[in-house]
């Protein structure tokens, strides 16, 4: 992509130099003076001012001085109307364009952190209506007599557990001695009938216990 730059001038203003005769055809009050600004341009567009300089001209011979040029008798009025000239704002358009494009940033990025708030709080109750139904939902009813389960143990064990009673918050359970192999329908059998423990006759568990099992442990299952 090719870049146009460079410099570039405006005319800032112009002004009579009274009582000032020409040193070159000796005219008096015939030299003007004139004021530029000098700009740094991309595309053309003023980017940053460079500063100012002055040229005369006479209106008779048409004689035309840079300040370097100029006569003692041209300088100081010269340089008086070239301090009291102001730069075109024009000359600064870049620079007040970056700087209108940052305010515009900073005001959204307020505007958006102002709005966050809102809008995230604007979810919640959506967000507390699907939550309830899980926080609502009815635990899983304790088993019911008679049902047998198995729990696993380490070392590819297990163990039989059957409900012999139940109570609105606990439930009553037979457990097997540990066992290995496939627990088929006779080995069910067989194992509650002649591998349950007299100390584990009458193991209770509470509700929780039971909801914190069946949901933490997934190899236990229920098998009849």
């Amino acid at each position: 992509m090719l870049f146009f730059f460079g410099l570039g001038q405006t005319r800032i203003t112009t002004s009579p130099l009274a009582g000032v005769s020409c040193a070159y055809c000796g005219t008096p009050d015939a030299v003007t003076a004139t004021v530029f600004s000098r700009y740094f341009h991309v595309f053309w567009i003023p980017v940053i001012p460079l500063g100012k300089f002055s040229l005369t001209q006479c209106g008779h011979c048409k004689q035309v001085l840079e300040k370097k040029e100029m006569p003692a008798a041209y300088q100081a009025p010269v340089a008086a109307l070239q301090s009291s000239a102001r730069l075109p704002i024009t000359n600064y358009l870049v620079l007040l364009l970056m700087g209108a494009l940052v305010l515009f940033m900073v005001g959204v990025g307020l505007f958006r952190k102002d709005a966050e708030p809102t809008a995230s709080a604007a979810p919640a109750p959506a967000l507390a209506q699907q939550e309830a139904p899980a926080a609502e939902a009815a635990p899983d009813p304790l088993p019911t007599v008679g049902a047998v389960f198995l729990m696993p143990l380490d070392g590819g064990r297990y163990s039989l557990m059957q409900v012999t009673k139940t109570t609105p918050d606990s439930a009553y359970f037979r457990v097997t001695d540990p066992l290995r192999g496939g627990p088929g329908t006779a080995k069910i059998t067989s194992a509650l009938r002649d591998s349950v423990a007299p100390a584990n006759q009458a193991t209770a568990w509470s509700r929780q216990q039971w909801q914190s099992v069946r949901q933490h442990n997934k190899e236990f299952m229920r098998l009849r």
